[in-house]
């Protein structure tokens, strides 16, 4: 089957978070067509390929973010020009997934098979870190290494940035804005802002560094003329594995005298170990890659415990934009970065 015509056909079913439902239903056809029996749970869709030996997850998402606007191309129409294939979910991570299908059927389908099973999964709402791999997992057997189908130029992500989310909360007292007076709680905000700012981020990772954290949304005030008695901000710490999330939340509510609520620590940061199996399989099926860590999210986190890397044909920096896109020569890449990787991977089990 042609890569580049998988595609297509992929891309110009829309399958924006939470609407998975057609392009499930023609994966599980084509997994028919392939003569791999596919398992269903919900708009998730998987198929064990083998018999014996170690089983190795493949994990890639059907879902997309909305097309947005700012597109010179139909975002569904998978037009093809100058060696790139537009559109929604080309590159993120459609085109992964594609690859990891022929890769698949490219070993299990055509001549000796591996010693080693291998669990093909496409799952969906990953953009939203939902009811997807994380709620599939439970009914899988557990793997024993994973590869999470993502757009890294076919590099293996072997560490990849946890999420906190906290929502702070300066209290003030209103008055008179000609009068003067009251407690501004937009200053006191102001003052946490500068002293997070001023955080001293102590652990590097080797493959992450440190933290990072940004003051992503602020409100405060109801008219110009009112001294404001309180202000909201919402602050997004991405963390690495050389900190628990807890630790992270106690250093923020020592530096600041707003209220801190946790709206959200359950994506925590992950590694596997250079000297992993999957690692070097990867590493050897692409000398020319380079093994790195990720500041993005994906599944990955839902895999803790298990090896895994994140790779995959494509560039993130794509992803989300207007006129999203792969070439087509980063996807043919990708199937066979993908055999290789199975086979060097079941060869050394």
């Amino acid at each position: 089957m042609n890569p580049v015509e998988l595609l297509r056909e992929l891309v110009r079913i829309a399958s924006p978070t939470g609407q998975e439902e057609a392009l499930v239903n023609r994966l599980q056809t084509l997994f028919g067509e392939m003569g791999w029996q596919a398992r269903r749970q919900g708009r998730n869709l998987w198929t064990i390929l083998g018999d014996q030996g170690p089983l190795l997850l493949f994990n890639s998402h059907t879902d997309t973010v909305p097309a947005g606007n700012g597109w010179s191309k139909d975002p569904l129409a998978a037009q093809l020009q100058d060696g790139r294939l537009y559109g929604r979910g080309a590159n993120d991570a459609k085109g992964c997934l594609t690859a990891m299908i022929l890769a698949a059927q490219r070993v299990f389908n055509a001549g000796p098979r591996p010693r080693g099973r291998l669990c093909l999964a496409a799952t969906c709402e990953e953009e939203i870190n939902g009811q997807g791999l994380q709620t599939l997992l439970p009914d899988l057997p557990r793997p024993d290494a994973a590869v999470v189908g993502e757009p890294t130029g076919l590099s293996p992500a072997i560490a990849q940035k946890g999420l906190i989310v906290l929502e702070l909360t300066s209290r003030g007292r209103a008055a008179h804005a000609a009068w003067g007076g009251g407690s501004n709680a937009v200053e006191t905000a102001a003052r946490d802002i500068l002293s997070l700012g001023a955080l001293n981020w102590e652990r590097d990772h080797p493959f992450l560094g440190r933290p990072s954290l940004n003051v992503t949304q602020i409100q405060g005030g109801l008219c110009h003329n009112m001294i404001p008695d309180s202000c909201r901000m919402v602050i997004d710490i991405r963390t690495t594995p050389s900190y628990r999330p807890e630790e992270i939340v106690s250093l923020v509510r020592g530096r600041v005298k707003s209220e801190v609520t946790v709206r959200s620590q359950r994506l925590e940061a992950v590694s596997t170990d250079p000297a992993e199996p999957i690692v070097r399989a990867s590493l050897a099926a692409r000398p020319q890659s380079q093994a790195f860590g990720s500041p993005t999210l994906s599944d990955w986190v839902f895999l803790k415990g298990i090896p895994a890397i994140k790779a995959g044909p494509g560039d993130s920096r794509r992803s989300h934009t207007p006129d999203e896109y792969i070439a087509v020569a980063e996807l043919e890449e990708g199937v066979d970065f993908y055999e290789e990787l199975m086979r060097r991977y079941f060869a050394a089990a």
